[in-house]
């Protein structure tokens, strides 16, 4: 299990991490049984470096990945900070080679082969990520790994799905088809975004066809949607797909809740696996039928991620759940009364004020136009732009 919450997770526009709160991230995953942190990108700031040099000191049982171009400068920069491994990823679709970065498949592959070369001599162990590969020609694919391994071993071969736009029946037999062309002999990984919500489904599609490893981050939170989420993942492999991982499903509300305090980014209360109101239920057909029998409602336990079942009070209750915590607290309780109840507690939710739901939604979409709005643009003085020559992809 690859977590990538401390870089693309931070890549979410608005969201950046102190030092300190990389580090307290870092230990809760590492904790909580990730097996590699993809944990920066080394050569974009010298920040990163100082980071991933701060997560070597704790020890962490969770391998420290970097993220890089195959350059020189990112590859020196992701030594310098002691990574374990190293992300290297190059754009393959002919939309991004020809069209954004002119040059040729041939050009992409050299350029790619050179950076390996050197993660490889600098002793780092090398994941290969193919950037945009569900939109690339899976010929091409399959051709430059091959090629690739005949100059340096290969730990992990990410496809990713960089702009969310596969389905689950493409993204499996994508991996199907490189996974059988390579014989089987590479560890093939997905790093799937969710533009279209199906990162996640996308990441199981995956599995299923043979893929032995997955990225996701906390709260699957990332560039513009965000990616495949950690939690939800981790529910579907146990309890959908039965494959055995290391990561503790009693940490992921923990997990949840710290990268939602430290990002900024409030996730939903019907989030799968971790939101508020999964293990919540209010409708009186569901609570009569699961205080009969749990697991007419409730496929995935509460208790597997250290939650407990609940039981609201409100419009859509039925007698059964009046009845139950009536006959509990030890009250007697006839048909009349029970009704007489639940008639009560419908009028009384009904006439509630809903002033604090408009309040707290203004004070969301406050929050979101002043801390997640980042740096004002205007604010770059021109005269340092007027006359910089263009930014290069391979020289920065």
């Amino acid at each position: 299990m690859i977590d990538c919450t401390l870089r693309d997770g931070e890549q979410a526009p608005g969201v950046w991490f102190s030092l300190e709160e990389k580090l307290r991230l870092a230990t809760l995953l590492s904790a909580s049984g990730v097996d590699v942190l993809d944990a920066g990108f080394p050569a974009s700031a010298p920040g990163e470096v100082d980071a991933l040099l701060a997560m070597r000191e704790l020890g962490l049982a969770a391998r420290i990945g970097a993220t890089a171009r195959p350059l020189a400068g990112d590859v020196r920069a992701a030594a310098r900070a002691r990574a374990d491994e190293v992300f290297l990823f190059m754009p393959t679709s002919d939309l991004r080679l020809r069209e954004v970065m002119g040059i040729t498949r041939e050009h992409a592959f050299d350029t790619i082969r050179a950076g390996a070369e050197l993660v490889a001599e600098a002793g780092m162990t090398l994941n290969v990520v193919f950037e945009d590969a569900t939109r690339a020609d899976p010929g091409y694919l399959i051709d430059i790994a091959a090629r690739l391994r005949g100059h340096v071993p290969i730990a992990r071969l990410v496809l990713a799905d960089s702009v969310g736009c596969a389905e689950p029946v493409s993204m499996g037999r994508l991996v199907s088809e490189v996974d059988d062309a390579l014989d089987h002999d590479v560890v093939l990984c997905t790093h799937c975004h969710n533009d279209f919500g199906l990162a996640t489904a996308s990441t199981l599609a995956a599995v299923g066809a043979g893929a032995k490893a997955i990225s996701c981050t906390v709260n699957g939170i990332g560039e513009r949607a965000g990616n495949a989420d950690l939690a939800e993942c981790v529910a579907a492999l146990t309890h959908l797909y039965g494959v055995k991982h290391a990561v503790d499903p009693l940490a992921l509300v923990g997990l949840a809740e710290t990268a939602e305090e430290l990002s900024g980014v409030h996730t939903s209360p019907t989030k799968p696996v971790t939101g508020f109101n999964v293990y919540r239920h209010e409708s009186g057909v569901h609570v009569d039928a699961l205080l009969k029998q749990r697991r007419s409602y409730e496929f995935l336990p509460a208790e597997w991620v250290g939650r407990s079942i609940e039981y609201v009070l409100g419009k859509h209750s039925g007698a059964a759940l009046v009845r139950h915590l009536l006959r509990r607290a030890g009250i007697p309780c006839d048909d009349a009364s029970v009704r007489e109840d639940l008639r009560d507690i419908k009028l009384r939710t009904e006439r509630r004020d809903k002033s604090e739901f408009h309040a707290a939604y203004a004070a969301r979409r406050s929050f979101l136009r002043s801390a997640l709005a980042g740096q004002d643009p205007g604010a770059v003085v021109d005269a340092h732009l007027r006359d910089a020559p263009p930014a290069s992809w391979e020289r920065v």
